[in-house]
């Protein structure tokens, strides 16, 4: 969005303090809305054992994987529907809704029954739990990508910006962390047998959190501009949305397939083929998702 020179000056002088909360906010309720959707795919070695027993071992984890990849097809209908809500009604709203409905898919893994107790109706519960946290996933993206933006002082967007990015991976080394320590603290067999949850039952305990910093910070500057605007001019303005969309797609798919690759298939691929164990699997992956959180704004 582009401010008059007057709303420019106006922006240049928000307090600092209001814009840290703002900024801390939307960056802590990424890192705890990206541990939710991420976890999952730490933990694809006991999931598939959990939800897909029966065949052999390497049909149950195509059939994991392919639940985590179920994500990712709605993911596109959350950031229109909410990036929507998000341009039309704010920000704040937005964020405040992605990670309710976060929050709510992944505690709703945690608390499914296995195979062996409700069979194939636990696979599909998983399914739908898998729809909504990318759905939600989705709406977070854009909107908090855009919060973050709107509230950068002038002529620092690019690295304020990066926070996002930055908080994704943050995300990821969260769930990695937990799993991490999970397989390291908890025998192969408590961790099958219901350690597993933890991280989804922790992943829930967050989500109010990140939702009551959401509901505490102000609506950025230029989105205000932007509904002055509209009702001084008296209609929304127009735009090029579906043009857009299809070109933010095929500029993100390559490096997000292969981002998605090495963060989330790695460690069960070091499990599966390399001969490492799942601890040193998982603790490998963490370190580089260290390494990246802190290059990503350098």
């Amino acid at each position: 969005m582009v401010l008059t020179p007057h709303q420019s000056v106006a922006f240049a002088h928000v307090a600092s303090p209001a814009r840290r909360r703002a900024i801390g906010a939307a960056v802590i309720g990424n890192v705890l809305e990206w541990y939710d959707f991420a976890v999952y795919a730490f933990l694809a070695t006991v999931l598939a054992r959990k939800f897909f027993p029966g065949g052999d071992e390497l049909s149950a984890l195509l059939a994991t994987f392919a639940v985590f990849g179920v994500g990712f097809v709605v993911r596109p209908l959350g950031g229109i529907v909410i990036g929507r809500l998000g341009d039309r009604r704010g920000r704040k709203i937005a964020l405040s809704l992605t990670i309710m409905l976060m929050a709510l898919g992944t505690v709703m893994i945690g608390l499914l029954p296995s195979y062996e107790s409700l069979g194939v109706g636990a696979s599909a519960l998983l399914v739908a739990a898998r729809l909504l946290q990318g759905f939600s996933a989705g709406g977070e993206w854009g909107s908090a990508t855009a919060f973050i933006v709107e509230w950068a002082p002038p002529r620092r967007r690019g690295l304020f910006g990066s926070l996002q990015q930055a908080s994704v991976a943050g995300g990821f080394l969260l769930g990695s962390l937990t799993a991490a320590s999970l397989s390291t603290w908890l025998s192969p067999a408590a961790l099958e047998d219901w350690g597993w949850r933890l991280p989804f039952l922790f992943g829930g305990l967050l989500g109010p959190i990140g939702l009551y910093m959401r509901r505490n910070i102000e609506e950025t500057p230029p989105f205000k501009a932007s509904v002055q605007g509209r009702a001084e001019r008296g209609a929304a303005p127009t735009s090029q949305g579906w043009r857009l969309a299809v070109r933010a797609f095929g500029f993100t798919v390559l490096w997000t397939i292969a981002y998605y690759i090495f963060l989330s298939y790695m460690p069960t691929f070091l499990q599966k083929h390399a001969g490492l164990d799942r601890a040193q699997a998982l603790w490998s992956n963490t370190l580089a998702l260290l390494v990246l959180v802190a290059a990503v704004p350098a």
